[in-house]
């Protein structure tokens, strides 16, 4: 099937199709509506009549259009300029008459029609350019006679007709104008003329021709002048034709380059019929890497070819053009590119044309060398056959419809025809939706009821299904609303959406509603003094709702405005709600909503009325069951602890303020009251309940605060380690610290209670340490939450002394500034331990008298402003809130000083001793000038304390003393004990008698010992005494100075055992061993000789002395040293 077939088949099959909506409408519409059916019959007849007026009128415009331009046959005798031009107008219009009449004469029109069947070109030259030339010679297969197209200059445009396609062959001045308004006349015709006879498809290519001789020997400003022209020409064709067609350069006359024509009379033939040149294959390829590919293209096959036809030539054939050839075209690569660039190359103000291929062709037979104009008529021309026969019919398809003038000459043409087809199928578009739509919503509600379950016995589980109903009829509810067209009269959907809500209605009544009210009144009835609160409340709160709702379901309110009252819970407190399954207020509310009958509605709320007004003449229990209710309802309400100090312990009943007596608790106690107080049938009669619980309500929220705010302090327990310390201690003087924010909190939460009677002193004192803080008796908490009416505002003012001039002018505002002056000065401790123990040591140091450390400041100033806030009653809760952060700050920093003092201990006492702890080690620590007492010196003393009764102990200042560990005590009092002594003056030498006496052993021992040996070795020599178990004396001189170890051994068989007391003062060690001459030695005490004293069966040995002048030795040694150097001495926060 040919293309223009096609074509006329898809015009009608789109006429089909803008004629379809307008036959639905018809069929589908009218019956739907109240127009008489004759209209819809004819509706589509009107529509055809319509379009045939559109054509007319189409086809009336373009004959007045070609009338206008169309020659005057007849008029006043004209200038010669003007004549000539005249004639040659009619001269291309006769030339194009007879072209269009020939192809409409031909066969073509078989194949559809014949101006459209083949291809057309158009060549566009300056004058002896070579076209007419190229056209004749290139022995195109052409159904005419030779002589119809003679190679003379072409006078406008003449036709060259071949079985490819059709060429038209313009004159020179079309594409360089000599008389720029003549030449422009005939361009213009020339374009219309292609427009109005193939408007369809108007070019499928253009053909530039560039002469070689003007390539090669023309100026860069001529070849540029002359790109500017053709590509004017160019993009003129795109703008007014509407398309963008493939354009080939054609380089003419190529026989003038020299060397071409021997070069090409060694080639075959069939050579010389293809073109010479490069397609360029990819459209979108840039433009010089176009040029580059077809340079190095070209040279690279010439000088191939070179080579080639070097080797068949004879060897004595010379030809120096023949060898220079393919030089000689490569000189011309820049002339050409530049011309390239000028011609086809992108700019702002023109359409870039597409250049499809640049080739080389000449009319002259290779190796002629005839005179200029005559040709050879036997030698075939170079390089053109193939070009017109092969390379322009297979670029048929390339040209691309749609320059922005096309559109816009469519678009005035088919505007109408649009907006009409617009509005057919707009309206076909919306009674399709409607109908679809109404469609889908019945479809959908179908299988939504068709899934929605049964009921089955079983409260919880009905309610559920009954929910999931709820959700089918808002879905479908939802889809209706969702309609912002006109319907049509297609109600079919809110008709099924009624039905489904009267269908939900009777079976949550039937099924719920009338089982619930009787229940509900059954518990009504049953009301006593003795019902629980919760029981109570839960129906109250439930009767309460229901009526409610109902008074705004008669008063006309939307079901938004239902939806924002509170919804009533289930009335049986033995009905539990499911997780995740609708309640009974949702689903009620839905029943609500979707009633249609007033009367009922009216009759239900006078029965839930006289329900809640038995409910409170049997009960008579007032509103205290409210408070209960709140506390279960917000249990988030709460105060508690841990919204001021943070911490991660939780504390054994902790103290907290119950959710009712909050701020938000208050607010749903109002919001309870006014939800009662609207639904009772007597308002009056609530009026006096509702005045003693409010005043009982005031007196519970004071005492609770006060309670909490009693037991505040116990906040720091829930602090671990240091991290949750510090940060609390980072804030503790500021706004957001513990006390100051739960005094802020406190007064704004009891604010609505300031104004309904006495305060307690405790609030009057927080108000006025605001009204201090902020330096001014009207200024912030303090005003903000004064009474209006001049209550608590009248006693601030007059507390004030009606001075506003500053802080000076208010009395005790200095205090206050000195007191947080002085917490501000200690807030740093958070950041930085040994500035805690700076702090520390100035509160130590010194009495509380002259004490200047910033605690004995703030403890001060909060005792002079609790004295000066103090009320009658002797209330100390303000005095707690106010010394609150004093005490914490006290905690934290003997807490650090505890660290640091443990820290310094580790690094100047156990770092010396490096973890042992004998008695050579303890003397050194203890001594007189020791690393303990330096320690204690320069870190504990002021932190300790000392009595005759007592001995050490750690000082208490501001409640509070640095948590040193007992062990630390210990350790001190036997040092002081040893120091005392060593510090005694002692003798240069000292004289002891020892008289050794028999060694013995157990009983049943197999060996008994044979002797002792007792060494002491001094600076003049060792002293010896051996004992070989017969009475032997020996005076021992012993000098600490100049004396060392001893060392004593015992021989039992062969073997000995020997003991060593070693040090200065091992001689007054061995003396304190064998205090009383008697030493008991166990083999367990000699573990390398153990084995051998057991096998001699030895199980002790007695070793006796008699020893004479002990006491002047050991008088400085009595006070036994401590056990071990301990570990820890203070208490960390670890």
């Amino acid at each position: 099937m040919k293309k223009e077939t096609i074509l006329v088949c898809c015009k009608y099959v789109l006429f089909a199709a803008a004629l379809f909506p307008f036959l639905m409408i018809s069929f589908v519409m009218f019956p739907l509506l109240t127009w008489s059916w004759r209209i819809g019959v004819f509706l589509p007849f009107i529509v055809l009549a319509v379009w045939g007026i559109l054509v007319l009128l189409k086809k009336a415009v373009l004959m007045v259009r070609d009338r206008r331009e169309a020659p005057a046959e007849a008029g006043p005798p004209q200038p010669p300029e003007e004549a000539v031009a005249q004639d040659l107008l009619e001269d291309l219009q006769q030339n194009w008459a007879s072209g269009v009449e020939t192809l409409r004469r031909s066969h073509l029109s078989q194949e559809g029609n014949p101006l459209y069947v083949l291809p057309w070109f158009l060549v566009l030259g300056e004058s002896g350019s070579g076209k007419s030339a190229a056209l004749k010679h290139a022995r195109l297969r052409s159904p005419f006679a030779e002589a119809e197209h003679v190679a003379a200059p072409t006078r406008s445009c003449r036709w060259v007709f071949y079985e490819q396609g059709v060429v038209l062959d313009t004159a020179g001045r079309y594409a360089v104008p000599v008389e720029a308004e003549r030449g422009e006349a005939e361009w213009r015709r020339l374009l219309r003329l292609l427009k109005k006879y193939r408007h369809k498809d108007p070019l499928n290519g253009v053909i530039l021709t560039l002469p070689a001789d003007k390539l090669a020997g023309g100026s860069q400003e001529e070849l540029e002048k002359y790109a500017r022209a053709l590509r004017s020409r160019v993009d003129e064709m795109i703008r007014v034709l509407g398309i963008s067609f493939p354009v080939y350069l054609l380089i003419t006359k190529s026989d003038l380059i020299p060397g071409m024509a021997p070069f090409c009379a060694a080639l075959p033939a069939s050579a010389l019929d293809q073109p010479m040149g490069l397609a360029r294959g990819e459209l979108a390829t840039e433009l010089p890497l176009f040029m580059e590919r077809f340079f190095q293209g070209l040279d690279e096959e010439l000088r191939h070819l070179r080579l080639i036809l070097l080797q068949q030539r004879e060897p004595g054939e010379k030809d120096a053009d023949f060898l220079l050839f393919p030089d000689r075209v490569r000189a011309l690569y820049a002339p050409l590119n530049a011309f390239v660039q000028t011609a086809f190359g992108a700019n702002h103000y023109q359409e870039t044309p597409l250049l499809r291929g640049i080739y080389f062709s000449s009319a002259n037979a290779a190796g002629a060398s005839l005179p200029a104009g005559d040709l050879s008529p036997s030698a075939p021309p170079l390089f053109l056959h193939d070009f017109f026969e092969r390379v322009l019919p297979g670029d048929r398809g390339l040209w691309s419809p749609g320059a922005l003038a096309l559109r816009r000459q469519r678009l005035a043409v088919n505007l109408a025809l649009v907006a009409w087809s617009l509005t057919g199928v707009a309206l076909c578009l919306m009674l399709s939706y409607s109908f679809a739509k109404n469609m889908r919503v019945i479809r959908d509600a179908s299988q939504l009821v068709s899934r929605a379950p049964q009921l089955q016995g079983a409260v919880p589980l009905d309610l559920a299904a009954m929910g999931r109903l709820s959700s089918m009829i808002t879905q479908v509810e939802q889809q209706n609303r969702k309609w912002w067209i006109p319907r049509f009269g297609l109600n079919r959907s809110k008709e099924l959406e009624s039905e489904l809500k009267v269908r939900f209605c009777n079976g949550f009544r039937d099924r719920f509603l009338v089982f619930f009210d009787r229940s509900l009144a059954d518990t009504v009835s049953s009301f006593s003094p003795g019902t629980t609160d919760q029981l109570f409340g839960t129906c109250v709160l439930h009767l309460s709702r229901r009526c409610n709702l109902l008074k705004g379901r008669l008063e006309g309110e939307n079901s938004r405005a239902l939806a924002s009252r509170p919804l009533p819970d289930n009335p049986l407190l033995l009905l539990s709600q499911h997780a995740g399954g609708p309640s009974f207020g949702s689903l009620y509310l839905d029943y609500l909503n979707w009633r249609a009958d007033r009367d009922g509605i009216k009759k239900e709320l006078d029965w839930l009325q006289t329900l809640l007004k038995q409910a409170y003449l049997v009960n008579g229990s007032g509103l205290s069951w409210l408070l209960e209710f709140v506390d279960r309802l917000h249990p988030e309400a709460a105060v508690t602890l841990q919204q001021f100090w943070a911490g991660s312990r939780q504390l054994p009943q902790e103290p907290f303020i119950p959710p009712s007596l909050t701020g938000k608790g208050r607010e749903e106690l109002r919001l309870l009251l006014a939800q009662i107080s609207a639904a009772h049938p007597e308002p009056g009669v609530l009026a006096r309940e509702k005045g003693e619980f409010e005043a009982k309500y005031r007196a519970a929220c004071f005492n609770a605060w006060r309670r909490f705010a009693w037991e505040f302090p116990k906040g720091d327990q829930r602090l671990l380690a240091s991290k949750e310390w510090r940060f609390a201690a980072a804030n503790m003087a500021g706004d957001k610290g513990p006390y100051l924010s739960f005094m802020k909190r406190a007064l704004a939460e009891l604010q609505p209670l300031a104004g309904g009677g006495h305060l307690p002193a405790w609030i009057m004192q927080l108000y006025r340490f605001q009204l201090l803080r902020a330096a001014g008796p009207a200024a912030g908490v303090a005003s903000s939450t004064a009474d209006p009416t001049g209550g608590v505002a009248e006693r601030l003012k007059r507390l004030a002394n009606g001075k506003r001039s500053g802080p000076e002018g208010v009395p005790g505002a200095d205090v206050a500034k000195e007191y947080f002056d002085a917490l501000a000065r200690v807030a740093p401790v958070a950041k930085s331990r040994s500035l805690a123990l700076q702090m520390a040591r100035e509160a130590f140091a010194n009495s509380r008298e002259v004490n200047k450390s910033p605690l004995f400041l703030a403890a001060d100033a909060a005792q002079r402003l609790n004295a000066l806030l103090v009320q009658a009653d002797g209330d100390d809760t303000f005095l707690r809130l106010v010394s609150g952060p004093i005490a914490f700050y006290g905690t934290f920093v003997r807490m650090e000083t505890a660290c640091e003092l443990q820290a310094q201990w580790e690094e100047k006492v156990l770092r010396e001793v490096q973890g042992t702890s004998d008695e050579q080690t303890l003397q050194y620590l203890l001594g007189k000038d020791g690393p303990v007492w330096r320690y204690v010196g320069q870190f504990a003393d002021p932190f300790l304390g000392w009595s005759p009764g007592r001995g050490y102990y750690a000082r208490a200042v501001l409640g509070g003393s640095v948590p040193f560990s007992s062990e630390f005590y210990t350790f001190l009092a036997k040092g002081a004990k040893t120091r005392v002594a060593a510090s005694a003056a002692p003798k240069a030498s000292y004289q002891v008698t020892i008289k050794g006496l028999p060694t013995d052993a157990n009983a049943e021992a197999l060996v008994k010992p044979q002797g002792t040996r007792l060494e002491l070795q001094c600076a003049s020599g060792s002293q010896v005494m051996s004992n070989m178990n017969y009475p032997v004396s020996r005076p021992f001189v012993w000098s600490p100075d100049s004396c060392g170890e001893v060392l004593f051994q015992i021989d039992v068989g062969d073997t000995v055992l020997t003991r060593r007391y070693p040090g200065s003062r091992g001689f007054a060690a061995f003396l304190k061993d064998f205090h009383g001459g008697r030493r008991t030695f166990y083999p367990s005490q000699f573990p390398a000789e153990r084995q051998a004293l057991e096998k001699m069966g030895i199980r002790f040995i007695k070793v006796n002395y008699q020893i004479f002048g002990i006491g002047d030795v050991l008088s400085g040694q009595e006070e036994a040293l401590p056990e071990r150097v301990p570990r820890k001495v203070a208490e960390c926060w670890d």
